[in-house]
């Protein structure tokens, strides 16, 4: 049975998700919401975003989805705009969007590394950039940035993906030191292996299941709620002298 902890200093701030969609941004989404957080949500997936809060919105939460490729930093700073006259000023933004594209280190091409980079990393810095006046005003405030264990173990036919993710910990901690004076937490959070539904569909064996439980200390599956769970630790001020740090949810494999 799952354990869900309960933060009521949660209650009625606003929250900006990004890649909220699906996987794991759709379950921190979901948390938020359940936490009565009044939650938008960026991605790119039309389809989904306005599934997930036409649900939320129908079983009493308080979300909004704005369609944005956050590769264009201009049409994401004016959907955070946008975000803000509905929930009003940001107590919380999650760095969750980020795409773990499999390629051969041969076929990289100056366009392609590029782009990754316009993916899982450049976004991060003009979110944060975009939410941190709202926590100043606020008089603090939290920001939550996603690696990926993948840089760790030096994944070798993602490495463009494990580069950037490998730079969300440098942001994370010289933002924490940027934004800490006025009371702004900046942590990361790094997940292992994930069963997202695209990682099940798309990268998951048997085999490579099998061998991933030998690396685990702890058996079992890693699920997108538990990522959701150690993010909203870090959303609340229960956990208001962390910052710069780096929150490892692996099950024990790294």
């Amino acid at each position: 049975m799952r354990v869900e902890a309960s933060y009521p200093d949660l209650a009625g701030k606003a929250a900006l998700v990004t890649g909220g969609a699906d996987g794991i941004g759709r379950a921190i989404v979901e948390a938020l919401a359940q936490q009565g957080t009044k939650v938008a949500f960026l991605d790119r997936d039309t389809k989904r975003g306005e599934s997930l809060a036409s649900e939320l919105v129908r079983t009493g939460g308080t979300v909004s989805f704005h369609a944005v490729d956050l590769r264009e930093i201009p049409a994401t700073q004016a959907a955070i705009t946008a975000a803000r006259t509905i929930h009003g000023p940001f107590a919380i933004g999650i760095n969750n969007a980020g795409h773990d594209e499999r390629h051969d280190f041969e076929a990289v091409s100056e366009a392609y590394w590029d782009d990754r980079f316009a993916v899982n990393l450049r976004p991060m810095m003009f979110v944060a950039q975009a939410l941190a006046p709202d926590m100043r005003d606020l008089g603090g405030g939290a920001l939550v940035n996603l690696s990926s264990t993948s840089w760790m173990k030096g994944s070798p036919h993602m490495i463009a993906y494990t580069t950037a993710k490998s730079a969300v910990i440098g942001f994370t901690r010289s933002l924490a030191r940027a934004l800490g004076p006025d009371g702004i937490r900046v942590n990361c959070v790094t997940p292992g292996w994930v069963m997202t539904e695209r990682q099940r569909s798309q990268w998951w064996t048997p085999e490579k299941g099998a061998t991933n439980q030998t690396a685990q200390a702890l058996k079992g599956e890693i699920l997108p709620e538990d990522i959701a769970q150690m993010v909203l630790f870090l959303c609340s001020d229960v956990s208001r002298m962390c910052a710069g740090q780096n929150f490892i949810v692996d099950a024990g494999t790294v």
